[in-house]
């Protein structure tokens, strides 16, 4: 398979870069999404642009971008990239239109959604798949990937080998795994400073290099360390970030944690976290699926998880006010969580 025919099925922001990577690499390539993306792509096309100077241009006459979904039954892979919660949705639509061929790959955050649209693709091969960096979109069709990292893929046959060119040939390099679920606990607790940095309203930079701020992240993140060891789960190295590690790495220095974090992870100054836009925009976040998830397990453990779950009733009160970020500086989101009554 030469050149595979790919669609990309809920085309937001990591969907719109992830595919127009591909489509500007030469890629056959199809987006399915929402009105909102669909009218700035008919009018502006494509600007992507990244942490390391990529900048592809696409104008708008060379992108398929459809609310319909007809065009799943040419697909050779289906890139699922819709939020966790729409995940069930989107497997029976995928179902309805799918050749039995085609592989689905799961782009999602959270930690069940492959395995969600297994369930309702059971004639298909799905793949758990990890996107680690973030993309903001910041209109006009400009996507942009504000932090590094290389996407995961859980695969042990052929199946994914041509859509493992296109992506290398888009510049988007994949590491390859037989068990891809220690990554996305990994991802997962990463993810945990999307709330943080959702309520802060700061750039993903400026928010890390305030100490009160990683003070705070350490406190969740050693909260759901504890959570994973009590359900035997085992996070694993993700590129150079040592997940039992990150408590200690957040609460060094300021000038200390510059030098090590530069060497962790690059981030631009344009980086934020995918909640921050989902604030803004008033649409319903994927806090359920990333520190609802540690709440969730310290539940089935029978242990408790107040930090995590203060930041999601806080995030949760956020999104029903629909009027963006709160803008909480760390003495103002310590207070906020002053119930879970942590030493600061």
């Amino acid at each position: 398979m030469v050149n595979p025919n790919i669609v990309i099925f809920g085309a937001g922001s990591i969907g719109c870069y992830v595919g127009g990577c591909l489509l500007a690499a030469g890629g056959d390539v199809s987006f399915i999404g929402r009105s909102r993306i669909q009218q700035q792509i008919q009018q502006h096309g494509f600007h992507l642009t990244d942490w390391r100077g990529r900048k592809s241009l696409i104008s708008a006459d060379k992108i398929r971008f459809s609310l319909s979904n007809e065009a799943i039954a040419k697909a050779d892979y289906i890139l699922v990239t819709v939020k966790s919660a729409n995940t069930a949705e989107a497997a029976a639509q995928i179902a309805q239109y799918a050749k039995p061929s085609a592989v689905i790959v799961s782009f999602q955050n959270g930690i069940h959604n492959a395995d969600t649209l297994q369930q309702g693709l059971a004639e298909h091969r799905v793949l758990k798949g990890m996107v680690p960096f973030n993309v903001i979109s910041a209109g006009g069709g400009h996507f942009h990937c504000g932090t590094e990292g290389n996407l995961a893929l859980e695969i042990d046959d052929g199946s994914a080998q041509a859509l493992l060119n296109a992506l290398q040939l888009a510049q988007l390099p994949v590491q390859t795994y037989r068990d891809l679920t220690g990554i996305q606990w990994s991802k997962l607790l990463l993810n945990l400073n999307n709330a943080v940095n959702a309520l802060s309203g700061m750039p993903l930079r400026d928010q890390l290099y305030d100490p009160q701020y990683r003070r705070l992240m350490a406190l969740i993140v050693q909260e759901a360390l504890e959570v994973v060891k009590a359900a035997g789960i085992k996070p694993l190295r993700t590129g150079k970030v040592v997940p039992g590690l990150l408590p200690t790495v957040l609460r060094l220095p300021t000038w200390l944690f510059k030098r090590v974090a530069s060497a962790l992870l690059k981030i631009d100054p344009a980086a934020r976290s995918s909640m921050y836009e989902d604030l803004q925009l008033g649409r319903k976040t994927e806090v359920d699926y990333i520190n609802g998830e540690i709440v969730q397990l310290a539940k089935q453990c029978r242990i408790e998880a107040p930090m995590n779950n203060a930041i999601v009733r806080l995030i949760k009160d956020t999104e029903a006010k629909q009027s963006g970020s709160p803008k909480l500086n760390a003495d103002a989101l310590f207070a906020k969580l002053k119930a879970t009554k942590i030493e600061r």
